[in-house]
């Protein structure tokens, strides 16, 4: 067993709206939907799941203050931030204000 292989754990030919409206159905809010690279395609794939399940899921991967506001309108309850939050390793309170100038502290997860 080589140590550096990747293991795939899950994989699935359903649509990430397939799974956002399992959530809405079951009641589950608080889901994450994470864009694995700047694909129009993810965006798209997010967008319909926001749309499958307004204001129960989580969006994140890329966002910026300057796109975070648009996941809002689009249907996410909350923006999901990890890499924009930091400059040199260390956390930016500088762009978290502008986050939460755009959509409220409330709707930041870091």
């Amino acid at each position: 067993n080589d140590a550096t292989a990747r293991l795939e754990n899950f994989s699935t030919d359903d649509k990430p709206s397939t799974f956002a409206t399992k959530y809405r159905d079951d009641q589950l809010p608080g889901g994450h939907v994470i864009m694995l690279g700047k694909s129009q395609e993810n965006a798209d794939a997010a967008r319909d799941a926001l749309v499958a399940f307004p204001g129960g899921l989580h969006v994140g991967g890329g966002i910026t203050d300057e796109s975070a506001a648009e996941w809002i309108e689009a249907g996410a309850s909350h923006v999901i931030v990890t890499s924009y939050a930091f400059t040199d390793g260390m956390i930016d309170l500088d762009k978290l204000a502008r986050l939460r100038d755009a959509v409220g502290k409330e709707r930041v997860v870091i």
